[in-house]
């Protein structure tokens, strides 16, 4: 899929929202090829807090991860 269908897609699907209400929105895509794209609409302050949130949420899930994967498999004593 080229980054112009992708970002069509995007764009279709944040109008679908403002349709049904939603009035703040943002939106991150990447892939392995390069492609990076970030869309918002609403009010700033709105966008400036679901942005906040989302990295606070992605930043304590992977802390998480990282937590679990030590629990799983310990931690080498490299003393001596």
């Amino acid at each position: 899929m080229t980054d112009e269908i992708v970002l069509a897609k995007i764009d279709a699907f944040v109008e679908e929202l403002k349709a049904e209400g939603v009035t703040d929105i943002v939106i991150a895509a990447g892939n392995d090829g390069g492609f990076f794209s970030v869309k918002y609409a609403g009010d700033y302050r709105g966008i400036s807090y679901l942005a906040m949130s989302s990295l606070m949420n992605i930043m304590f899930d992977s802390m998480q991860e990282i937590a679990l994967g030590l629990k799983e498999d310990g931690r080498t004593d490299y003393g001596e």
